[in-house]
């Protein structure tokens, strides 16, 4: 019996303890609207420049990453992928190097393209396969990503909106039971 209680009381304590802890700073979604304000993008990036981006998540490969990134993003960028924020392209490029290093297979399928003034946006599918304790997992995600372009064709601003518990937290040890367990859906 006290096998069992034991995970009930650690989920009881961790919520609890949860309530009374009071974030440091306004959270991400503050940091969304101020680089929103401040990094204005031009109203039609060219062709080029979406294609880049795309071959860049399709499929991620570090050295594709080494050769490419900086024709992709701008110096100062804002980038957030709901994981991490980052704000200078060379910290990206090593955030993002880790990732490629860390999975075995990530691809991007673009599902749609829209524009409204100077955001694209694009709705995408993003499928993943990693080890994690020494066990293959694979993921299948959906998303959006939104997008500002300078006039030079680089990424000035990148916000993704996806589900990490559905595409990462959900295979992850300990989080991954929470989460599943908290979800309502498959």
């Amino acid at each position: 019996m006290t096998r069992f209680l034991w995970p009930i009381a650690a989920i009881t304590f961790l919520s609890v303890t949860g309530c009374f802890h009071t974030p440091e700073s306004p959270g991400y979604s503050h940091l969304y609207e101020q680089a929103l304000a401040q990094k204005r993008g031009v109203a039609s990036p060219p062709p080029a420049a979406l294609e880049r981006f795309i071959a860049l998540y399709s499929p991620i490969n570090a050295d594709y990453i080494r050769e490419h990134l900086d024709e992709v993003y701008a110096e100062q960028i804002y980038f957030n992928d709901t994981l991490a924020t980052f704000y200078r392209r060379d910290e990206l490029k090593k955030h993002m190097l880790k990732t490629a290093g860390r999975l075995d297979e990530m691809k991007l399928h673009v599902r749609k393209i829209w524009r409204d003034e100077d955001d694209v946006f694009l709705q995408w599918i993003m499928e993943t396969h990693f080890k994690i304790l020494g066990r293959n997992r694979s993921s299948r995600t959906i998303g959006i990503s939104q997008l500002r372009f300078n006039r030079q064709g680089q990424v000035i601003f990148h916000q993704d909106f996806w589900d990490s518990s559905q595409g990462l937290d959900q295979h992850l040890p300990i989080i991954g039971t929470l989460t599943r367990t908290l979800r309502e859906h498959p």
